[in-house]
């Protein structure tokens, strides 16, 4: 290392109290050597002895090196002041924020150039700070113009400030607002006739002592009118200059319940309206509380049983009275449980169900009883049936033929159903035959629909046939013969329709394992099928209170295989309607959307404003026996048949989306002319 130069020996460079280091350049422009003072090791906590004559990138003192050339090259090449802001290595490793300012000197005949430092890292943090605190106080200055809540600054009893809420509360500008008492905003008294003026002087008084105040109070607008504010009271910081006297402050913080008391009230008044109503009802009722006492009957449900409420206190008395027979008792238990069971919510429905009652007097009677959730209480209700069993045999004897029909298809279809699943558990059991036994249980599965929509509609039938043969009491009208009719004629086409897909499905299986041809492909239009998917649905959207909409794009005509189509979208349908909407309280609401991508493919998207699926579920909800109802009628086959038909047979892609709480997107891409069925199948 040559030897140390006389101009850093110097005190004016070496004693400096301002980082100082010399460069000397050669006539290329090229730096010699480094030489630094004692202030800068100081500063940077370097040795002198281990860096004295060193470059800054020989130790890394430069984070970002190209800068230092740069740096370097414009003060050599201009001859002019250099400055640049800069992150510089201190010997422990930390990193300073630092201005330099790179000068090009003459020392002692040679060209050089000198550089000082300053530090300015706790500045710039101090900068951060400040404008992180000059944020966050722009943030809450917003907070406060934004919030709903109306608020007042209260100094001496007057108003001094106040935000656009309490604008919009009082319906006074911020200027008429500006030097007000709250007092003079409220009307003489208020309302447990207190005076509005000592009241305010009172509460404001406690509030500036430190005690927090919350309280309800009346106001009054310049037109007159008078809402209630709930108001919250808080001690504010004193404000004052030097040598004067602390002026008091109370921020107050007001929110208008004036609709919230009304709701109260009108609740209030409904309860004793409900309360009328139940004990009066010409229906017997009971109120079941949670923990299965009996909280209440009313006065027609001690007519029909003979029963006081003190003499049925449980649940459990009235199952031991009134079903005295164990075998029937049983039987009666497990229809009702079944009917709790789907009174998961409020507002939960049970289905009414008949039941053999009998009475305190030992009679029997036939009494259908429901339910419904008013809160956390079940309303029951028995409707006595038993003077009107005689006039329905008439009406039984019209539906015998049909029901005869209907119950001989439904145990012929119930018994391919156990032939299917006996196949399937003989299959599983054969590691070949594997795959196959998983399709059985997916038509097993697919069984259920049109089977269950089929059963249900036949129920429906006879809801009709109930409630005609009342109006035949009453004395027959001609449009009540008509509607009869014509919801006869309507049902019949269902049940058909639905036990005609199902023997599709059973004859299809029967020739699956060895060819897929029994699907059949023609020519359609998607909106005629969309349509007749509804109308097999209704039924099942209508017990669930579900309502679908459609937004199909007209002449979307396709050549594929309407069967399988109308299967993926009732599998979507019917497992939004099983899945989507529990704990849900709003309108429910499914959604089929139908778009032309271009001119070969069309999207198909079903919507629902469901609870959605848990981004941990989203991922596997097609894949085969994935369920999260396990054990309460869910196989999870549904999707994963959808999975397959879709981009095995019918040529398109299939995807999820779902957030939590916002309901849920399956949307499908199909071709409008499908693949050749032996390719797709491949």
């Amino acid at each position: 290392m040559s030897p140390t130069p006389a101009f850093v020996s110097d005190a004016l460079f070496d004693l400096a109290p301002v980082p100082l280091s010399w460069t000397p350049m050669s006539a290329d422009g090229t730096p010699i050597a480094s030489y630094w003072n004692r202030a800068w090791c100081d500063t940077f906590g370097y040795a002198l002895a281990h860096i004295q004559g060193k470059q800054g990138n020989a130790f890394n003192l430069w984070r970002d090196a190209r800068l230092r050339e740069s740096v370097l090259a414009r003060a050599h090449a201009e001859g002019t002041k250099q400055v640049v802001e800069a992150d510089m290595r201190v010997a422990d490793g930390r990193w300073l924020r630092v201005i330099v300012t790179v000068q090009a000197v003459h020392v002692q005949g040679q060209y050089s150039l000198l550089t000082a430092y300053q530090d300015v890292t706790a500045q710039r943090e101090l900068d951060e700070e400040r404008a992180r605190a000059e944020s966050s106080l722009r943030e809450f200055r917003e907070m406060v113009e934004s919030a709903n809540d109306a608020m007042l600054l209260v100094e001496d009893f007057h108003i001094i400030e106040c935000n656009p809420a309490a604008e919009r509360l009082y319906g006074l500008p911020r200027e008429r607002l500006i030097g007000s008492r709250p007092q003079d905003l409220s009307p003489g008294h208020q309302r447990d006739g207190a005076s509005s003026d000592e009241a305010a002087v009172a509460l404001l008084t406690k509030a500036l002592s430190g005690e927090r105040q919350q309280f309800r109070w009346q106001h009054k607008r310049p037109d007159g009118n008078v809402f209630t504010a709930e108001v919250t009271l808080n001690p504010a910081r004193a404000m004052h200059w030097p040598g004067e006297s602390p002026r008091l402050r109370t921020v107050a913080v007001l929110r208008d319940v004036t609709d919230s008391e009304r709701a109260a009230k009108a609740l209030q008044a409904s309860e004793q309206r409900f309360r009328q109503l139940f004990e009066r009802a010409p229906v017997a009722l009971a109120l079941l509380e949670p923990t299965g006492a009996v909280h209440a009957v009313n006065r027609r449900w001690c007519d029909l049983f003979g029963y006081h409420a003190d003499e049925i206190p449980t649940i459990d008395d009235w199952w031991s009275k009134a079903y005295p027979d164990e075998a029937y008792r049983l039987q009666a238990q497990s229809a009702w449980q079944l009917g709790l069971d789907a009174v998961d919510q409020p507002g939960g429905e049970i289905r009414s169900t008949e039941f053999r009652i009998c009475c305190k007097s030992g009679q029997y009677r036939h009494v259908l009883i429901g339910g419904a959730m008013i809160g956390r209480e079940l309303m029951t209700s028995f409707y006595d049936v038993t003077d009107i069993r005689l006039a329905q045999q008439a009406l039984e004897e019209l539906n015998a033929t049909l029901e005869k029909r209907v119950d001989e298809r439904t145990e012929a279809l119930r018994a391919a159903i156990d032939d299917l699943k006996r196949t399937r558990d003989d299959l599983v059991r054969s590691e070949k035959l594997a795959s196959l036994g998983a399709l059985v249980a997916g038509v097993a599965h697919e069984l259920n629909t049109p089977i269950g929509n089929a059963v249900m509609v036949a129920s429906t039938l006879a809801d009709h046939n109930k409630r005609f043969a009342e109006q035949v009491q009453q004395g027959l009208r001609r449009s009540v013969l008509e509607q009869f009719l014509a919801n006869w004629q309507e049902s019949t086409e269902v049940i058909e329709r639905n036990l005609r897909r199902a023997a599709e499905l059973i004859a299809s299986f029967k020739q699956v394992a060895v060819d897929q041809s029994s699907y059949q492909r023609r020519p359609f239009e998607l909106a005629e099928v969309i349509h007749e998917m509804r109308l097999t649905l209704s039924p099942t959207l209508r017990r669930s209170q579900v309502e679908l909409d459609e937004d199909v794009a007209v002449h979307v005509r396709m050549d594929s295989y309407p069967g399988p189509l109308t299967q993926v979208l009732m599998n979507l349908v019917n497992n939004a309607v099983a899945h989507a909407f529990e704990h849900v309280t709003h309108p429910k609401v499914v959604r089929i959307v139908c778009r032309m991508l271009d001119a070969q493919r069309v999207r198909i998207q079903v919507q629902d404003n469901g609870c959605g699926i848990d981004e941990a579920n989203l991922a596997r909800i097609f894949d085969p026996f994935f369920t999260t109802k396990m054990g309460r009628g869910g196989s999870g086959l549904g999707l994963h048949i959808v999975y397959t038909l879709v981009t095995d047979l019918l040529g398109g892609t299939v995807q999820a989306q779902s957030q939590k709480g916002q309901g849920s997107c399956i949307t499908l891409e199909l071709p409008l002319v499908a693949p050749d069925k032996s390719a797709a199948l491949g």
